[in-house]
């Protein structure tokens, strides 16, 4: 019955952080006007196209929402998220909603995608941590200012960190088993497609998934080679057909509409070169690689709009920068985020050995020595990999691969200094850092009461973050 009891309390907190999340959402979504977010206009404009085409597609140089300056659309780009903000509009224009309705309406997606995302970080936490360490990186993961910003406006990150959200629970859902049943591999199928119809910067996913399928599958099996061979052939295949099934469509479209060019980024160039203001096309745009900037010169750049350098500019909107850049946290609030990270990083440190997938002896036999004694005879029967260890490299991985493409964009495109950019990168950073709390708490403050409470302050104090952002913040901005 306690165990019972236990369980339900959980679902009720569990139920409480999804719920909270959601209602702010609703209410920041409806307060900011159109443009509150980076790029908003252009998205909304194909959000737009959608309502008023019903059943047509637009071209990524279809001239109704292609922005004048730059001289493209986000057409090119994947457009799953804007045809979710469509059918909400279709439904409110169904009540003859005014212009801020429509606007309301598309952003509701971005609300139950990010809301969404919430839900299942706070499912794999249960799955990941043992007790309140669960809590602590649902807090972390879940409620980072900056993640809960992106479900408050008309873009396609939101649409990225659910479908994040999606292949992390299926992760921790296979950690926990042991096996890649049916049903978990429908989930990685489907968390695999919606990210590849959401952005590019989140692609990184679909290639760890791959990874951790294959490298689980023939390394931490306990069957002979051959039938472990089988199974990855037998069950990749149905991820491989989900996930080509629900997302195959667009790639095939934009190899018929562009000569090829599979995910549009060519013929997105070509556009631009054609119809951008003379200044902001990609033969002439000032990038770093065209000034000849070295890396610091780029690091260490201000922009006169800007209350810090590149990096830290970088570094605080990861946390929380809101509006078109124009809303910032008190620095001493990102240097609080700051200092717990480095703390949780202190903690990772100390436990280096999580991230080797070290192979393990099973005991197989035990044998009776007399009528009191037992002996237990140990066999090596086969070395199993470790599968945790396999998921900690790929976490790792995860976090190189946006950053990696952050700075390729930076230095041969745009130097944009924006942390929801590198956003691919917050559940398996997050991860660590809780994982290092939970190190250096359990080395350092022995009575678990403590410990309990240390963890509940936190995570009350992570938790409540977004919600002090909208109050004093936002609120203030922009009544």
């Amino acid at each position: 019955m306690e165990k019972k009891k236990i369980w339900k309390d959980e679902r009720a907190q569990a139920g409480v952080l999804v719920l909270a999340a959601f209602l702010l959402l609703t209410a920041w979504a409806f307060m900011q006007p159109l443009g509150a977010g980076p790029d908003e206009k252009m998205r909304y404009m194909v959000a737009q196209y959608l309502h008023e085409h019903p059943g047509k597609l637009p071209l990524g140089d279809e001239p109704t929402i292609r922005d004048a300056t730059w001289g493209i659309s986000y057409a090119y780009y994947p457009i799953l998220s804007y045809m979710v903000s469509a059918v909400f509009m279709g439904i409110a224009g169904l009540f003859h909603a005014s212009a801020d309705g429509l606007l309301h309406a598309a952003r509701m997606a971005d609300v139950l995608f990010v809301t969404g995302a919430v839900y299942f970080v706070v499912k794999a936490s249960g799955k990941l941590f043992p007790k309140e360490g669960r809590w602590l990186f649902a807090a972390l993961a879940g409620f980072m200012p900056q993640a809960l910003f992106l479900g408050t406006y008309v873009n396609t990150d939101s649409l990225a960190l659910l479908s994040m959200a999606m292949i992390l629970y299926s992760w921790s859902c296979h950690l926990e088993a042991g096996d890649w049943s049916f049903r978990n591999s429908i989930l990685l199928a489907v968390g695999m497609a919606v990210c590849a119809l959401s952005y590019y910067n989140a692609y990184g996913w679909i290639l760890c998934s791959f990874l951790f399928f294959c490298l689980t599958v023939l390394l931490c099996r306990e069957e002979p080679v051959k039938q472990r061979v089988a199974f990855l052939f037998r069950r990749g295949i149905v991820i491989a057909a989900v996930t080509f099934a629900l997302c195959g469509w667009w790639f095939i479209r934009n190899a018929v509409l562009y000569d090829g060019d599979l995910i549009g980024r060519k013929a997105c160039a070509q556009c631009a070169e054609k119809y951008a203001a003379v200044d902001y096309r990609p033969s002439r745009y000032p990038t770093p690689e065209k000034l000849n900037w070295s890396w610091k010169d780029i690091l260490l750049y201000q922009d006169p709009g800007w209350q810090h350098n590149w990096l830290l500019t970088v570094l605080v909107s990861f946390i929380g920068t809101f509006g078109l850049m124009q809303i910032y946290m008190p620095y001493n609030v990102s240097k609080a985020y700051f200092l717990f990270f480095g703390m949780g990083g202190i903690g990772i440190l100390t436990m280096l050995g999580i991230f080797y997938p070290k192979k393990r002896t099973v005991v197989k036999e035990r044998k009776a020595a007399g009528s009191e004694k037992l002996k237990i005879k140990t066999i090596t029967v086969y070395d199993k990999w470790d599968r945790k260890g396999i998921f900690h490299l790929l976490l790792i991985l995860l976090i190189l691969i946006p950053v990696g493409l952050f700075m390729y964009y930076v230095y041969y495109s745009d130097n944009q200094a924006q942390g929801r950019y590198i956003m691919p990168a917050l559940y398996p950073a997050m991860y660590f850092v809780t994982a290092g709390w939970n190190r250096l708490l359990e080395r350092f403050v022995k009575k678990e009461n403590i410990r309990m409470w240390i963890y509940r302050v936190l995570t009350a104090l992570l938790a409540a973050s977004p919600f002090l952002c909208y109050i004093f913040l936002v609120v203030p901005f922009y009544g």
